[in-house]
């Protein structure tokens, strides 16, 4: 499986993101590998993957306005 890092511009943007995509990024492409070891396209994988994170933003931004 492509490193997804190689399709996305170079930027001098945070150091903190970056090193933590670093770190997580193995495990969410493990997450993608094994859900296609179950059957599911790449783009269904990751697309869950996504959604799954979104939602996540969504609940932190609610406890953020309360």
């Amino acid at each position: 499986m492509s490193n997804v890092l190689e399709f996305r511009p170079k930027s001098p943007q945070d150091e903190s993101l970056s090193d933590c995509r670093e770190a997580l990024e193995p495990a969410v492409m493990k997450i993608v590998s094994d859900a296609i070891g179950k059957g599911y396209t790449a783009a269904e994988a990751a697309m869950v993957v996504a959604d799954i994170a979104d939602d996540y933003i969504l609940m932190l931004s609610r406890q953020l306005q309360h």
